[in-house]
């Protein structure tokens, strides 16, 4: 009796569902750096106190835009010492994970110096330095201009208001 036979097709079934499942994983839009890994951006919801539903970073940090900015096309306006200030959410070299996203919301825009700034439903996104922590939301409403952002892209207007020391010089 020969057992070769039945233990190559056991080996090749393994590895034919170990490919199908690697390609379904892919297919959910898990390719590319894991989490934590150099290149690895996600956009997710988070939840602040008194807001609701924000969109955050993978670690929870609030991202924000900036009325200066369009749209439609998207185009950013904040850089030098803005983007200091607010710097823009770069994207990574694989395509953003989404948690609570549509992806036909998520793009890039080039920004001035070339690289490629993350978008949601057109409006580049960024983070705002005085946040520390997870659910901070310092920026918000900073000079009238900087808004914290809703799942679906648009500018939340509830909550602390940072006032223009948050934003300062104007942006």
């Amino acid at each position: 009796m020969n057992r070769i036979g039945p233990v190559v097709a056991s080996a090749v079934a393994l590895v034919a569902v170990a490919t199908l499942s690697a390609c379904s994983d892919m297919a959910d839009g898990a390719q590319g750096p894991q989490h934590g890994q150099p290149g690895h951006k996600m956009l997710q919801v988070g939840t602040v106190n008194g807001v609701g539903a924000v969109v955050t970073d993978a670690d929870g940090k609030t991202l924000y835009r900036f009325d200066k900015d369009l749209s439609q096309p998207p185009a950013s306006n904040c850089d030098g010492e803005c983007a200091t200030k607010w710097p823009p959410m770069v994207a990574g070299v694989a395509t953003p994970m989404l948690k609570g996203i549509q992806d036909t919301q998520v793009g890039t825009v080039t920004r001035k110096d070339g690289t490629k700034q993350i978008t949601l439903n057109g409006w580049p996104l960024y983070e705002f330095s005085g946040d520390q922590a997870a659910g901070d939301m310092n920026g918000q409403g900073a000079n009238g201009t900087w808004f914290a952002v809703a799942p679906d892209g648009s500018k939340i207007t509830a909550g602390k208001q940072g006032g223009p020391a948050a934003g300062g010089s104007g942006y």
